[in-house]
């Protein structure tokens, strides 16, 4: 396993509409997964090392097995995801180059 500094700021997301804090370093999440889960966390990071990933995608990567460690934190996800492709946009805003709010549904933010 790559020996990376964690993130200076712990992450967190909503789940079921409350704010979980996610393990945001790679020993915090190893150790927060299942121990049967653990060796393929391991094979998928020595992957990202072996390929040279950028810091950006391990990051992402780093993110998703996070959110496994939160029951229910993957499903509500995937269904968001599919929400977005399916075309349904409430509530979702983005931020323009100044970073002012931009929401995509037409609503003001």
């Amino acid at each position: 396993m790559n020996s990376r500094t964690p993130p200076a700021e712990p992450w967190s997301t909503q789940v079921n509409g409350e704010t979980v804090t996610l393990p945001s370093s790679t020993v915090d999440i190893r150790a927060a997964l299942p121990a049967e889960r653990q060796a393929e966390f391991d094979a998928a990071l020595a992957e990202l090392d072996a390929t040279g990933a950028p810091e950006e995608l391990r990051t992402m990567r780093l993110v998703w097995w996070a959110l496994e460690t939160v029951p229910g934190a993957v499903e509500e996800t995937d269904a968001e995801v599919a929400r977005l492709r399916a075309g349904e946009y409430s509530g979702v805003v983005t931020l323009d180059e100044n970073g002012d709010p931009i929401p995509l549904d037409g609503e003001a933010a």
